[in-house]
């Protein structure tokens, strides 16, 4: 596993539709896989290497007015403050969508890449639950500020698709995209 050498990656500040937000997923993801192959290659180390995989993942919600707006990790240090709002304004008894772009670049440099959408359904929570779950520290460094596989789980109704794309990789996409590549998983 080797992280792309720069964490600076382009905002979705100016995208509010479906469309732009997955242009702009699909950006992200290839340049992360760029970046990588292009470190793999400086460090000699391509050779032999079957395919670079690379994927964004980002929480999309509606906002008042109808338009899409994305939202990222909340932002350090006022996370805990942005993350209650998010799960007022955005989560508790609602539903929402996590999108994650995959990018998959063969050693020969064949490339796949698609957006993965799932809808998940949060029921409804008593404060008491928010404040606790806020105190977990759960929400840091993650999409949306929450993760299905912690604590969030607990609030959530239910997920329409797949699970492991909300967890950041949806796994069976990246199985269809590598066989597509001639790469066996089995």
């Amino acid at each position: 596993m080797l992280p792309p050498s720069s964490v600076e990656e382009a905002g979705f500040d100016d995208t509010d539709d479906r469309t732009s937000i997955h242009r702009r997923l699909l950006e992200i993801a290839r340049d992360k896989a760029e970046d990588v192959r292009l470190q793999l290659g400086a460090q000699r180390r391509a050779t032999g290497i079957a395919a670079v995989l690379s994927a964004d993942t980002v929480i999309v919600v509606s906002r008042a007015d109808g338009k899409l707006q994305v939202l990222g990790q909340p932002p350090e240090p006022e996370w805990r403050d942005v993350v209650r709002q998010w799960f007022r304004d955005h989560f508790l008894g609602r539903t929402h969508t996590a999108a994650t772009a995959v990018c998959i670049v063969s050693g020969s440099g064949l490339v796949r890449e698609r957006v993965v959408e799932s809808r998940v359904t949060f029921r409804d929570q008593d404060p008491e639950w928010l404040e606790s779950y806020l105190e977990s520290g759960e929400s840091v460094g993650k999409a949306g500020g929450y993760a299905i596989q912690g604590r969030a789980a607990e609030a959530i109704e239910r997920v329409e698709g797949s699970r492991d794309n909300v967890v950041g990789l949806p796994t069976e996409a990246v199985a269809e995209m590598l066989n597509e590549l001639g790469i066996d998983v089995d």
